[in-house]
């Protein structure tokens, strides 16, 4: 019960206490996973994004992507994200994203594994011209609480690598950090529940803070 309390305490950890807008969100994860051949797999994925502030739905996501195990522990992916966002129950903008991504290999600490990956996405969203260009890395430990029940623990921050006409500002835009529990529903169903904090840095307005009850269910054919 002590770590389980120190893990909700990093979950909620924030680089400042000023935040002066904040949210409360519900985000819902569905995703499925297929092997196509020996070491590559294929995953569809949605989700759905909704918040007090924007009064439902505000962001929904649409993500086919590819994985390759290329040795070591390593696994490459590439894909392709969907995004399109909601203001007032009418689409305000669509936004495609192509990712590139690299996981290491998982790396035993205590009783549970640190994982880790670095994802790199260019943006291209429907009101403007400019290609936004990020890196996103994060980090996750996760902790087997029984045979079937697992605790998660994770951060994952955004830098933005150039600035462009849609908005997107060079530098650390985000950062969010999680805690999960997963837990098998089915022999292929499984599922997970969770708190996510996410944190913006804005420049030229308050900063924001959203706190998300995270859904998800994932199943593999």
């Amino acid at each position: 019960m002590r770590f389980l309390a120190c893990a909700l305490l990093f979950a909620a950890a924030t680089p400042a206490a000023h935040a002066q807008v904040e949210d409360e969100q519900l985000w819902i994860k569905l995703s499925a996973e297929t092997a196509l051949s020996d070491g590559v797999d294929l995953e569809l994925e949605t989700n759905q994004r909704l918040g007090n502030a924007e009064g439902g739905i505000f962001e929904s996501q649409y993500v086919a992507k590819i994985g390759v195990d290329i040795g070591g522990g390593f696994k490459l992916t590439g894909g392709l994200n969907r995004v399109v966002a909601v203001e007032d129950g009418r689409v305000d903008n669509t936004e495609w994203r192509p990712r590139q991504e690299l996981g290491f290999p998982d790396l035993t600490l205590g009783k549970g594994a640190l994982s880790g990956r670095i994802r790199l996405e260019q943006r291209f969203r429907s009101d403007g011209d400019d290609v936004g260009h990020r890196v996103r890395p994060e980090i996750s430990y996760t902790l087997p609480l029984s045979d079937t029940v697992d605790l998660e623990l994770g951060h994952e921050s955004y830098f933005n690598l150039n600035t462009t006409d849609f908005g997107q500002r060079a530098g650390h835009e985000r950062m969010r950090n999680f805690v999960e529990i997963g837990f098998p529903l089915t022999g292929k169903v499984d599922a997970a529940v969770g708190y996510l904090n996410q944190y913006r840095f804005n420049r030229t307005a308050p900063d924001r803070m959203e706190h998300a009850l995270t859904l998800g269910l994932a199943v593999t054919l």
